[in-house]
């Protein structure tokens, strides 16, 4: 049977629970950092990985974008939805509806998403009905409007199993990703391993990308060879689309001359970018 590929991101506002449910569904923590455990919020991108099997039987397997709700770190929260299937999208019944929940609900309208799963946390602590109707209310005119809202807590459990066949479902139903020989990565995070060298991470889409292949990144034209791929830490032979990758490039340094966050990974007969397009309406 073969494994379907999807990316998942959370969205909402600071501390409404979206790393605490991330945790509850894959067993990983997705902050990493000190400061985050230290200051108990998401600054930086957070990854996890989740295995479902849908209503028909197929086995769907899903990366997961943990992203910050502080209006602080908006650009990292830009960074990590911008090559996402679904949105996880948190609102706490002890706050309801607040500021950053209505600017990631904005930001992810704006990128194109078009699911999600809609997750009321919290639930041991708020109304949960009053609530519920305030969420239905302001996704009204948005693309969410008839899309599941599932009460959770991840203090008692309540909803986690709910909410794992929301996502199977949702993904069931959603196409492969596109495989068009147009491979390109995203890069959300760059950085260097001690022995191993210059490390980018992404998602992929477009096509796939095997070790040892030769790459660009663009739009600094800079030549790089894929010496290592690995996906939620496994090493593999080839990436494909949709799959959470990331890059051992060694001849690549980190900076604005050669590679930072935005950039994009790919091959060089996709051509070099260019400041003018021919549209046909």
């Amino acid at each position: 049977m073969t494994t379907r590929h999807f990316v998942i991101a959370t969205a909402g506002h600071v501390d409404h629970g979206k790393s605490a449910l991330v945790k509850a569904l894959t067993g990983t923590d997705p902050d990493r950092l000190p400061e985050e455990k230290a200051r108990q919020i998401t600054i930086e991108l957070g990854f996890a990985e989740l295995t479902l099997t849908t209503p028909t039987g197929k086995t769907v397997h899903a990366g997961i974008v943990d992203v910050p709700g502080h209006e602080d770190f908006v650009r990292n929260m830009i960074a990590g939805v911008g090559s996402i299937d679904l949105a996880l999208l948190a609102v706490a019944a002890d706050d309801g509806w607040m500021p950053q929940t209505e600017e990631h609900l904005q930001i992810l309208t704006y990128l194109g998403v078009q699911r999600a799963v809609i997750v009321l946390t919290k639930c041991d602590l708020g109304n949960v009905e009053t609530v519920a109707a305030q969420i239905r209310d302001q996704l009204e005119q948005s693309p969410f409007t008839n899309f599941q809202i599932v009460p959770t807590s991840v203090r008692t459990g309540q909803g986690i199993r709910d909410l794992k066949d929301a996502l199977a479902r949702e993904l069931g139903e959603l196409r492969p990703p596109r495989h068009i020989e147009k491979p390109r990565l995203f890069v959300d995070r760059a950085f260097v391993l001690r022995g191993v060298g210059t490390v980018a991470t992404g998602t992929l889409s477009g096509g796939s990308i095997r070790r040892g292949q030769d790459a660009v990144v663009q739009p600094r034209n800079v030549s790089a060879r894929v010496r290592s791929l690995q996906n939620h830490g496994r090493d593999i032979e080839m990436a494909q689309a949709g799959m959470r990758t990331a890059m051992n490039l060694p001849d690549v340094s980190i900076g604005e001359k050669e590679m930072e966050r935005g950039d994009v990974i790919t091959v060089q007969i996709l051509g070099s970018p260019n400041a003018m397009i021919d549209v046909l309406i």
